[in-house]
């Protein structure tokens, strides 16, 4: 089940707020939404809730024996016995076929990389010390499986969501705001990612100079509006059952340089890397030679977190090497430039970086590189200028809402009308809801690109 469609909208949702509003008690919500979240988790493939029951119970009682374990040696051998548990399970449904060319009918099960990544955490706080285990198996098993982030994220760390699994207050704000929150996102996935999708599949046979570019731009746009939309009716419903959990996006794609890009695309999984890999191993408290290695590692590990293909790890190591050169040697030539050209060089880079992320193979992504610049390429041909003609206000419209310009309008039209505000903004969402419905109902619905992830 996902979030754009019409079963979950209006079904699934109603009714697990309903059941949950209605049970008296933290603990009985809890059980509520733990049993809701197994149904949707498990609702196209049944089986895939062993490998969720596995991971649930291996961890839960890795968090118990480490707080019983007193020697510092037999904590760290459970803990790391723990993290290589999960990455195995990880390692066998993902990337068997990547490194050791073993072919498998093993059916990856949904968000397997994004709760493993929460389950690490949860280890990894009790091991440091930042929470105390976990006792109640219902608590736990909520965090894990909450059908608000299982399937794609955010990764919230443990101790993030710790207080709220047992004390969280149930109000009408959270619900309205969390409704809002919904339909955002509702709204980037509907009316803006699958209109973006639509223009790449038709132009992915195009190997015009133009066509190249506008490929590339198509599914930049196409991957922000889709993840940022999911992540946005994510964090929405979370807020509807008193679940707080920080924004995964912050405008990406104004980005002035690629460590400002990083800050703000995909945000909870940056903050995992940072906290979990790239901080124990010394962060940039190290020599320049260690300080390398950091970055090398974190990114090697990002890009074979996104998916097993060679294309991933070379985009990953991509913006290694950026992040690198920007602090070894372009930092201060960059603060010298106007923030216009930064940015012009900022959305080069990402760019680039985006044709080894949907490229099939290398090779490929090369290929389109060489198209983009004239190699092998004409510059324009009838459906290149075609679709360029009919999508120019869509193509506008998606680059003017990655931008802050639509948060500013909204608190200039607070301040401005006051209470008046409220009704018209409400009035607008419930519109567009209603324009979203319609395409769901006149169009299969298309489901989260990070579902791949």
């Amino acid at each position: 089940m996902i979030f754009n469609n019409l079963l979950f909208i209006f079904c699934f949702l109603p009714f697990s707020l309903l059941l949950y509003y209605i049970v008296p008690k933290t603990i009985l919500k809890n059980l509520v939404l733990l049993i809701v979240s197994l149904i949707f988790y498990s609702w196209a493939n049944p089986v895939t809730l062993v490998v969720l029951f596995i991971s649930i119970a291996w961890n839960y009682l890795t968090g118990l024996e480490l707080s019983y374990l007193e020697q510092e040696r037999q904590r760290k051998l459970i803990f790391w016995i723990s993290v290589a548990f999960n990455l195995l399970i990880l390692g066998v449904y993902k990337y068997l076929e990547l490194f050791f060319h073993i072919e498998t009918t093993l059916i990856v099960p949904m968000g397997l990389s994004f709760f493993t990544f929460s389950s690490i955490s949860y280890i990894a706080d009790v091991y440091m010390g930042k929470v105390e285990p976990q006792k109640n198996i219902i608590s736990y098993s909520l965090y894990v499986a909450f059908f608000g982030k299982i399937s794609m994220g955010p990764i919230v760390q443990y101790h993030a969501m710790e207080k709220e699994l047992s004390d969280r207050l149930f109000c009408a704000e959270d619900l309205s705001k969390g409704s809002v929150l919904f339909i955002k996102g509702l709204i980037k996935k509907v009316l803006l990612a699958d209109q973006f999708s639509f223009v790449f599949t038709s132009l992915q046979s195009n190997n015009t100079v133009v066509g190249s570019w506008l490929l590339a731009l198509a599914y930049a746009l196409q991957l922000y509006f889709d993840f940022s939309g999911y992540s946005d009716m994510a964090i929405g419903i979370s807020n509807m059952f008193g679940f707080h959990f920080d924004a995964n996006f912050d405008h990406p794609y104004i980005a002035t340089s690629i460590q400002d890009f990083w800050r703000r695309w995909h945000i909870s999984l940056s903050r995992w890397f940072r906290d979990y890999i790239y901080i124990p191993l010394g962060g940039n408290r190290v020599d320049t030679i260690h300080y390398v290695r950091n970055i090398l590692i974190v990114w090697l590990c990002t890009g074979i977190w996104h998916g097993a293909n060679w294309t991933f790890i070379v985009w990953g190591l991509y913006y290694a090497a950026f992040l690198l050169m920007e602090k070894f040697f372009l930092r201060d030539f960059l603060e010298k430039l106007p923030s216009f050209v930064r940015h012009i060089y900022s959305i080069l880079v990402i760019l680039f970086g985006w044709v080894f992320f949907f490229s099939p193979s290398i090779s490929d992504a090369f290929m389109h590189f060489g198209h983009m610049f004239g190699v092998n390429a004409s510059w324009i041909n009838e459906e290149c200028l075609f679709l360029l003609i009919s999508h120019l206000g869509l193509f506008i419209l998606g680059i003017i809402l990655s931008t802050p310009i639509y948060d500013r309008l909204q608190i200039v039209l607070y301040n401005t009308l006051k209470n008046k505000s409220i009704y018209i903004t409400t009035t607008v969402y419930i519109v567009f809801f209603i324009v979203c419905i319609a395409f769901i109902v006149g169009s299969s619905y298309q489901s989260f690109l990070y579902f791949a992830f």
